[in-house]
């Protein structure tokens, strides 16, 4: 049987950002981390070795992991900066809420990332926290969505929107052809109480980056995969990620939200020739289609962009052919193609990276030697 295209999309919580309150309730002093009941969560839930980092938004001291986890908070022992929010803040990325809706999974002890989270909000209601943006991303496997059409619509204002503004930003090589797009539909502001949305090529990204896809959209051994990842991402902030959460918490699940968030943001409507009315225009078959599966889509386990494992097929298979084609060369031309690699300077490894490499660290040693056998051996 078929998979229907509109139900085969999965969301993905994208970002979370929340402030905790770690005043003394008795004199009103900070406390710090000392006072923060989330930081004892985050313990709890393995995560370790945080390493110093810049402080941001007038604290005076921040931590991290791998810069997909970061924590910014007044340290009592140093001076506060003005402005200072004088409480703590958690970040944690793309590549960090994917980290910890993994841990909360191992935490919690089930696969049901629905219940998942919301468990993990159900928690943290009892802590002096507010969450103050969350990014809830749907990710769509086979072209749901036409972007080539929805600009159309833009521009011909086929469409009702309760945002003001709408943009279009393309990505392009210097000779002009174009790399992915990305649509918004509103703009962020500092502090703003409402949320914005992105529809862009996720696939055009990662290849841009030369980072390994997923292997449903491309399989680096056998070249099978979708080669077609979109997502419609929504960011969503201030009193709106406080409304979000608390429905949430009453019941509605990640779809029924997210499509009425969607639906409220815009409509792309059929152009009638005899009523220049838009009012009475009807909405287009694809986007009520599109709405109607956003709501029956469920969070799953949140795609992990790389591993070990992973990483060491794909060099196995993209990489190590070519390595040793350049080594027999290098044979014949005088250089030693390993000794330039390893001189090599490289950039910071990327928040993903970072993920990958704590990761493969915690792993069993027996784990790690059958990845290397498998290496070895070509095994697939």
């Amino acid at each position: 049987m078929a998979i229907n295209p509109y139900t085969a999309m999965v969301y993905k919580v994208d970002w979370l950002q929340l402030t905790e309150n770690t005043k003394s309730d008795i004199d009103d002093e900070i406390l710090g981390l000392d006072g923060s009941q989330f930081f004892k969560l985050l313990k709890k839930l393995g995560y370790k070795d945080f390493e110093e980092t810049a402080p941001r938004y007038f604290y005076n001291s921040g931590l991290t992991i791998g810069r997909y986890l970061n924590v910014y908070y007044d340290d009592p022992k140093k001076e506060l900066l003005g402005y200072s929010p004088q409480n703590c803040m958690f970040q944690f990325t793309g590549q960090g809420s994917t980290d910890l809706a993994l841990k909360l999974a191992q935490y919690y002890k089930t696969d049901n990332f629905e219940m998942i989270w919301y468990d993990f909000f159900k928690e943290i209601y009892d802590f002096d926290v507010k969450i103050t943006r969350l990014d809830v991303a749907l990710d769509d496997f086979s072209g749901v969505l036409n972007f080539a059409q929805m600009e159309r619509k833009l521009k011909r204002h086929e469409f009702r929107s309760s945002k003001k503004t709408y943009n279009i930003m393309r990505n392009a090589e210097t000779s002009g052809k174009v790399k992915g797009a990305t649509i918004y539909l509103g703009e962020r502001k500092r502090h703003q109480d409402g949320y914005l949305i992105r529809f862009y090529d996720k696939y055009a990204e990662y290849k841009q980056k030369g980072a390994v896809l997923p292997v449903q959209v491309e399989n680096v051994i056998t070249g099978e995969g979708s080669h077609v990842w979109q997502r419609y991402e929504m960011e969503i902030h201030g009193k709106a990620c406080e409304n979000f959460i608390n429905k949430i918490l009453g019941g509605y699940t990640f779809g029924l939200l997210y499509k009425g968030l969607m639906r409220n943001a815009i409509e792309f409507l059929k152009a009638s020739r005899t009523n220049k009315n838009r009012s009475y225009w009807q909405v287009c078959d694809w986007w009520e289609k599109f709405l109607d599966g956003a709501e029956k889509c469920k969070l799953t386990t949140p795609e992990r962009d790389l591993d070990i494992g992973r990483l060491l097929r794909w060099l196995r298979v993209a990489v190590v052919p070519s390595l040793h084609l350049l080594d027999e060369i290098g044979k014949e031309k005088n250089f030693d193609i390993y000794k330039i690699i390893k001189d090599c300077n490289i950039k910071p490894y990327a928040k993903k990276q970072e993920r990958l490499k704590r990761e493969a660290l915690d792993l069993p040693n027996e784990v790690v030697e059958g990845y290397i056998d498998d290496f070895k051996e070509g095994r697939y």
